[in-house]
């Protein structure tokens, strides 16, 4: 009997890919590594015999075409094109998890210089100006006053990127020096750490370190809701501890989870194999 094949399609060879090969091929699986700069598909072409493909692209860009191509060969694809292009746009995300009722930070955006202001205004200061899409913690920033607000606009609107003229602002949650991250796979808490910093934003690209979380009833209610809101999959949610709540900030759609990996006896790498499995009709 032929094994399946899944293509994992990734931009470089990280410790979490390796693993994941691993795993595919202690499942069973057999797993195609696909450079996503060198894939090139010629669309009336026949589709590549691919039994399920794993989606690892660094780039949102490169991540969207991937799953386009694998709906247009009805190929199943973890995680999903929907999920990934939800879970890459910030206002997409925060608007998903406002419908389901998931509790978040105070958040507003303005699409324009004056919107922008008044946008992070209304979140109260200090405030926390992100872009709408991108990840390891790049392009924050928190603003104390108005004279810090227009400060950062003036510099976003004279970039020529059209995504940093879409201002996304959240209120500033003092925490206790960290923030957590939460794996879901599949509507399960596959593990959970503390990212710890002096910085105020706790990311690992950061230096920010890691420690194991425990995953009490309210964490875990929370990040299922959260990853629910979203389409569900293989999901990295990151949340704050406010003096008196749990709040999420993030769903990241293309998780990395090294360092989480370090902080536990899951074999998180495994976890995610398994929902590839599934979606190929093993269990």
């Amino acid at each position: 009997m032929t094994q399946p094949v899944v293509a994992l399609v990734a931009s470089r060879m990280r410790l979490e890919e390796r693993r994941v090969l691993a795993a595919l091929t202690a499942r069973g699986l057999t797993p195609v590594l696909v450079d996503d700069r060198q894939l090139a598909a010629r669309l009336d072409d026949p589709a590549p015999r691919w039994d399920a493909v794993l989606n690892r692209s660094l780039s949102a860009q490169r991540r969207h075409v991937v799953g386009q191509l694998c709906s247009l060969w009805d190929v199943p694809v973890v995680n999903s094109p929907d999920v990934i292009r939800m879970c890459d746009d910030k206002v997409a995300t925060s608007i998903a998890l406002h419908r389901h009722g998931v509790a978040t930070p105070v958040t507003a955006v303005g699409l324009s210089p004056d919107a922008g202001l008044a946008a992070i205004g209304s979140t109260g200061y200090p405030a926390v100006v992100k872009p709408v899409n991108g990840s390891w913690g790049r392009l924050l920033a928190r603003v104390n006053d108005q004279d810090a607000a227009e400060a950062v606009l003036a510099h976003r609107f004279a970039a020529p990127s059209p995504q940093l003229k879409v201002v996304y602002a959240q209120e500033f949650v003092p925490t206790p020096g960290r923030d957590i991250r939460v794996l879901v796979a599949d509507g399960h808490v596959v593990a959970a750490a503390y990212r710890e910093s002096d910085h105020w934003a706790a990311n690992r690209a950061r230096g920010a370190t890691m420690r194991a979380c425990p995953v009490s009833a309210d964490l875990e209610k929370l990040s299922l809701a959260a990853a629910e809101a979203v389409g569900g999959g293989f999901l990295g949610v990151d949340l704050l501890e406010k003096a008196d709540a749990l709040l999420v900030t993030e769903v990241n759609g293309t998780p990395e989870f090294a360092g989480l990996a370090d902080t536990c006896d899951t074999d998180i790498a495994a976890a995610l194999a398994s929902i590839v499995a599934v979606h190929i009709g093993q269990r």
